[in-house]
């Protein structure tokens, strides 16, 4: 039987404490956003029943989210930040392995690496395949 105290674990696991408030930051990110657009729905309609114009200020939060991803330079920006992130990460876990450090961290870095990696990919992937500004 193998008896774990509570710093071992804690000693063991502590990286998983970084994707999952990441992970919560990014839950937080959305809802947020979508309510800021559901209000502006229901505002929108509010001033469709009227007949009236609705407010600049409101057609703009709508716009906001179809214009966000339409830029070239962040998804370029991204892709730089998370390749770099990946190659550092990946020279950790290696580093670790090849001194014979505890497999939590070398586990914890190669799932950071691999996480960092698909995302270089997908932001590779959205650059490429975003409009172009005078295609619109």
């Amino acid at each position: 039987m193998i008896d774990h105290s509570g710093a071992d674990l804690f000693r063991q696991f502590f990286w998983l404490i970084f994707p999952i408030l990441g992970m919560g930051m990014g839950a937080f990110s959305i809802w947020n956003e979508f309510s800021r657009q559901k209000k502006a729905l229901e505002v929108l309609k509010v001033y469709a029943e009227k007949g009236q114009e609705p407010p600049a200020s409101v057609l703009e939060v709508l716009n906001r989210a179809s214009i966000r991803h339409r830029r070239r330079g962040s998804s370029w920006s991204g892709a730089a930040f998370a390749g770099v992130m990946a190659v550092g990460f990946a020279g950790l876990a290696i580093w670790t392995s090849v001194n014979g450090g505890p497999w939590s961290f070398v586990t914890g870095w190669t799932i950071a690496a691999v996480a960092l990696g698909a995302v270089c990919a997908s932001n590779v992937v959205a650059a490429l395949t975003a409009p172009r500004p005078n295609d619109q």
